[in-house]
């Protein structure tokens, strides 16, 4: 939940200010900040999960486990949405909810576990694994993207619906392609008319849902679509009365010109008081004049300044404007490509070196810390999940790399604690050749060949004596960097930092965890850059691992 600042500033501007606001200064980030860290270095997809040095995860779960009810049967695949759900506002007590977003009623719908953070080891505990039953509402499909809302229910999304629309329950509404919102304690779909029925947010509209955004007022709900080049529009459900989604206004945005010249716009309301109304918003909307943006992922709003950020993932760009009620203004590009720049690169500086890294296209989901930092993560080029700072501008960029992510997936979800300590995402499908085990902070190995659900955080906040007996109690080297990554010629480079003269040994494991290679090396205080002989490896996936006498670290590369 947002801050009470956040929530005062939102309430103004959705009442009617169209003022356009000032970017922040990028913030001054406490040290022990899940957001404070340094960029790793950009690649292709390892076989496992690279996050800086200053972090580490703990698994929660992978698709296929077993419920905690034998009759439930197992975790579907495809994790997408993965949001946090705190029990009481609490950072140690929550449940976290999955999306499956499947191509089948098999294959979609939504798993809700049930946490709990133990101060003394410092992990997280799994305490049950539910499917939310969605029988009482004929079933979900594609369960792709959703949010939290800010009463501590769930709302998940149907992004796309079969081929032949039904409505096999006779109640005048297509099964398929709305939103549906849950309660995490019972893991199902509430009753939204009070007549002991649940029901699909029907008013909200029927078209393919990427995600919701809910807003600190408790009534204005944003959402998008992905529906290709020409009804990708972005929605904005202003409901009647604060906490209820049942009853409420839809509207789709119109810019008052062409993507990338207009920076003001308005808000068409869209009609939805009957079935048949509600059943075709997309093709309203495209009647009224709303503008489409090629495959809207996610929304989110900055609890900075208040304005709403959106992704289109087809050409690559994240947008923002300021929400006056009825109009929008200071309309921009934020991040990203543009209609004049289709193959935009960032500097990222990951310790040692500064490299020009491409956006791409496909940035996806989007998640805002309290201090501004937006996370985007990266459906297409190389799935980064990516920190844009507050400062960020276009001209002046401020823009790093936090994960390169298991080979074949797509990092999906993103939420936060309310402390902000912690870090809930998933990695939708894998490669399931990958076979690289990689140690958690809980010092169980990870193969990231299936779905997975994580927990991230900062060492020292995550994980204690199991994680840290893996490597001796002893502590990482600092600014310690590969390349280049993949290899392709005899050497590889490896640099870091250290604070004293020190003997030390690299030594090269495979997929399967052989050791291939040993070298000496002297470590001196200050920066220092090693040449490891790699020419005789054969190609595949390598662990890397610098031992001295107080350290142990631990590099994954790419032959």
């Amino acid at each position: 939940m947002k801050p009470t600042s956040t929530t005062l500033l939102t309430a103004v501007l959705l009442s009617g200010s169209a003022a356009a606001l000032a970017q922040t200064p990028c913030p001054t980030l406490p040290q022990d900040h899940i957001s404070r860290f340094t960029s790793v270095q950009p690649s292709n997809q390892p076989q496992d999960l690279r996050i800086p040095a200053t972090h580490t995860f703990q698994m929660l779960v992978q698709g296929g486990e077993a419920y905690s009810t034998a009759a439930d049967g197992n975790l579907k695949e495809a994790f997408d949405f993965t949001g946090y759900v705190p029990i009481s506002g609490s950072s140690a007590n929550g449940y976290l909810s999955i999306n499956h977003e499947g191509s089948s009623d098999a294959t979609s719908g939504v798993s809700m576990l049930n946490l709990s953070f133990d101060a003394t080891t410092k992990l997280w505990k799994v305490n049950a694994k539910n499917p939310v039953n969605f029988q009482p509402v004929v079933g979900t499909f594609n369960n792709c993207s959703g949010g939290v809302t800010p009463w501590s229910t769930i709302i998940t999304c149907e992004e796309n619906t079969p081929t032949a629309p039904t409505d096999s329950n006779n109640d005048g509404y297509l099964d398929y392609g709305w939103n549906v919102e849950l309660d995490p304690a019972t893991h199902t779909v509430k009753d939204q008319n009070g007549d002991g029925t649940p029901d699909k947010l029907w008013r909200m509209g029927r078209f393919k849902h990427e995600n919701v955004v809910v807003a600190p007022d408790r009534r204005t709900v944003y959402e998008g679509a992905d529906e290709g080049s020409t009804l990708s529009f972005v929605y904005k459900y202003v409901a009647n009365t604060a906490g209820q989604l049942a009853n409420g206004t839809l509207y789709a945005l119109k810019l008052d010109g062409a993507i990338g010249t207009a920076t003001t716009g308005t808000w068409i309301q869209i009609p939805n008081t009957t079935p048949a109304e509600c059943s075709n918003t997309a093709a309203a909307a495209l009647a009224l004049g709303a503008t489409s943006f090629n495959g809207v992922e996610d929304l989110d709003i900055s609890p900075v300044t208040g304005q709403i950020y959106f992704t289109a993932k087809g050409p690559g760009t994240t947008y923002r404007f300021t929400d006056a009620a009825t109009t929008v203004s200071a309309f921009e590009v934020f991040v990203g490509n543009s209609p004049g720049v289709t193959n935009r690169t960032y500097p990222i500086n990951y310790g040692t070196t500064t490299v020009q890294e491409a956006w791409g296209t496909g940035n996806d989901n989007l998640t805002f810390d309290s201090h501004g930092n937006l996370y985007v993560l990266q459906d297409g080029g190389r799935n980064h999940v990516w920190v844009v700072r507050p400062c960020h501008t276009q001209a002046n960029p401020a823009v790093e790399v936090f994960a390169v992510t298991p080979a074949g997936c797509e990092p999906t979800g993103m939420t936060f604690s309310p402390d902000e300590k912690f870090m809930f995402i998933s990695m939708q499908s894998p490669d399931s050749k990958n076979t690289l085990a990689t140690t958690d902070a809980a010092g169980n190995p990870v193969v990231f060949n299936k779905s997975t659900a994580l927990v991230i955080g900062r060492k020292g906040t995550l994980g204690t004596a199991t994680a840290l007996a893996t490597t001796k109690g002893k502590p990482e080297l600092s600014k310690v960097e590969l390349y280049p990554n993949p290899v392709e010629g005899a050497e590889l480079t490896l640099t870091l930092a250290h604070t004293l003269r020190e003997s030390a040994t690299v030594e090269v494991f495979n997929s399967v965890g052989a050791r291939v290679l040993g070298v000496p090396a002297t470590l001196t205080p200050g920066a220092n850059t090693l040449k490891v002989p790699v020419g005789k490896l054969h190609a595949g996936y390598y662990r890397l691992v610098i031992k001295t006498a107080t350290t142990t670290t631990t590099r994954a590369f790419v032959k």
